[in-house]
């Protein structure tokens, strides 16, 4: 289950950003950033993928979902 974006970690890894500085690159109040980072938002898909330009990382960098519990991936494509 996705539960934040990871917008502080990957700016500064990417780019050795704060959060206030990936705002202001993308146009946004730091709050808004704040909020994506700490989950209680999430940006539009066509703000996710500016994100990831932006910072020239994938979206997979920056989610931090993990799949459910006993779950396998054939458990998803199982025709029984």
């Amino acid at each position: 289950m996705l539960r934040r974006l990871r917008v502080a970690e990957a700016a500064r890894q990417y780019k050795g950003w704060t959060m206030r500085q990936l705002a202001e690159h993308l146009f946004v109040a730091h709050q808004t950033v704040m909020y994506w980072n700490q989950g209680r938002v999430f940006p539009r898909l066509t703000k996710a993928v500016e994100i990831c330009e932006t910072l020239g990382c994938s979206l997979d960098d920056l989610t931090e979902s993990r799949p459910s519990e006993g779950l396998e991936d054939d458990d998803f494509f199982n025709d029984d």
